[in-house]
């Protein structure tokens, strides 16, 4: 599955790599986090609680950041998995100047198994683009309560 999408800011390009990169704003953006460590081998252990569909559950997993280039660009490689099935993903974020502020350009591959795959690609993608647009909303959210 492929999903893709643009975010705009009012806020500078720094400031917006500053946010993606504060595990504060992502516990409380990242839709179903429960929780968010940085461990020893700079890789990330998440925790989330998410329903998709019917599809109900908890998920553990790990995030690790590379191909930095700050503060433009970098991947994300995730991997998690619980009950409900698996997914692996890869996405790729940049943060592109605009006269009045920034953008987030951002895509992701994923491949997702397990009983969650059975709800099919079609609805899963729609379900992702609206919680990557929520996540994006909250880390706005985030930014104006901390002005």
């Amino acid at each position: 599955m492929n999903i893709s999408g643009t975010a705009k800011f009012n806020e500078s390009v720094d400031t917006i790599w500053q946010a993606l990169h504060t595990e504060e704003i992502l516990v409380s953006a990242i839709p179903g986090c429960q929780s968010l460590i940085l461990n020893e081998d700079v890789e990330y252990d998440v925790n989330l609680k998410l329903g998709v569909a019917s599809v109900k559950g908890e998920y553990t997993g790990k995030v690790k950041i590379e191909d930095i280039e700050e503060p433009v660009h970098y991947k994300l490689y995730a991997a998690g998995s619980g009950k409900p099935g698996f997914v692996d993903a890869t996405l790729e974020c940049k943060i592109e100047p605009l006269e009045d502020g920034c953008q987030v350009v951002w895509s992701c591959e994923a491949e997702i198994g397990g009983t969650i795959a059975s709800v099919g690609n079609r609805v899963i993608g729609g379900i992702a683009k609206f919680l990557a647009g929520n996540f994006f909303k909250d880390v706005k959210k985030q930014l104006l309560t901390r002005a």
